[in-house]
């Protein structure tokens, strides 16, 4: 009768020993979308390593589900030139609206971001602004991006034209930034709107 003996070194569960620090899919993407694929992982891909395979890495986490948060709205129009503004209860229709709705077009790929600095004043984008900042999106040329540069997390223009890679302010005060060989840069996503503070 064969009997066990103790716990072998090496034996009972794995380590995982996914780049991600957690179980990973076989999925088919279409060729063309590869390198996007892969771009938008890498920055999981380096907070895990960063963590020592942990899945609490200091990255932003979306929510899947944002909570409704329908309000009334004046169905006129405001105007902000030398016209009259016509009286509230004028053509008023009560309408809602939710922002979520407005500005999150897709939830999961959806993240805030605070913005620290003035190189960006030239787009509206001031210091102390909310970015909403959508993942999904493929980032192009002229896009305002969110750029991981060798680590470094910014709010720039994306320049992109004959293989040349640029990350452009809008402020004269600040020089564009060229890419050079051996850097580093991640995309983790597109821009689509800016809440800054009404003074």
């Amino acid at each position: 009768m064969a009997t066990r003996g103790g716990r072998r070194e090496g034996s009972g569960p794995k380590k995982s020993m996914s780049p991600y620090g957690e179980k990973t899919a076989v999925i088919r993407v279409p060729a063309s979308l590869k390198s996007d694929v892969l771009v938008y992982l890498e920055p999981f891909r380096k907070a895990s390593s960063q963590n020592n395979n942990s899945t609490d890495a200091e990255f932003p986490q979306a929510i899947s589900n944002p909570r409704p948060l329908p309000r009334p709205i004046y169905s006129g129009k405001i105007l902000a030139g030398q016209s009259r503004f016509p009286s509230p209860a004028q053509d008023y229709e009560q309408k809602t609206l939710d922002l979520n709705d407005r500005f999150i077009a897709n939830p999961p790929a959806t993240f805030f971001f605070t913005v620290k600095g003035d190189s960006m004043v030239g787009a509206g984008i001031f210091d102390g602004a909310t970015l909403i900042v959508d993942r999904s999106l493929r980032p192009k040329s002229s896009n305002i991006v969110i750029a991981d540069v060798d680590g470094e997390w910014m709010v720039k223009r994306l320049y992109k034209r004959s293989g040349l890679i640029k990350l452009l302010s809008e402020n004269p005060l600040n020089e564009p930034i060229l890419l050079k060989e051996g850097q580093e840069l991640v995309i983790f996503g597109v821009v689509t709107y800016v809440i800054n503070e009404a003074k």
